[in-house]
């Protein structure tokens, strides 16, 4: 599953675009009180980070190697 898949996914089921944010690519302008995915360059590889963001802080934060992986978790 990709970012953009897992967008569709998303609307299909009827969860609003202000609730999520993938990468500033989908969903929310900003990751505030959302549940959210961004992509990060690693050391070795890109990582795919998973959390929820309240009042500044990052909560349930999981790392991913691979897209498929992290987009399902979500």
């Amino acid at each position: 599953m990709t970012l953009q898949e897992l967008h569709i996914k998303l609307k299909e089921l009827g969860v609003l675009e202000d609730r999520y944010y993938l990468h500033g690519l989908y969903g929310s302008a900003n990751d505030e009180e959302k549940l959210s995915l961004t992509i990060k360059k690693g050391i070795y590889t890109v990582e795919y980070e998973t959390y929820y963001k309240e009042r500044g802080e990052k909560h349930s934060m999981r790392r991913f190697t691979n897209e498929d992986d992290a987009c399902q978790y979500i």
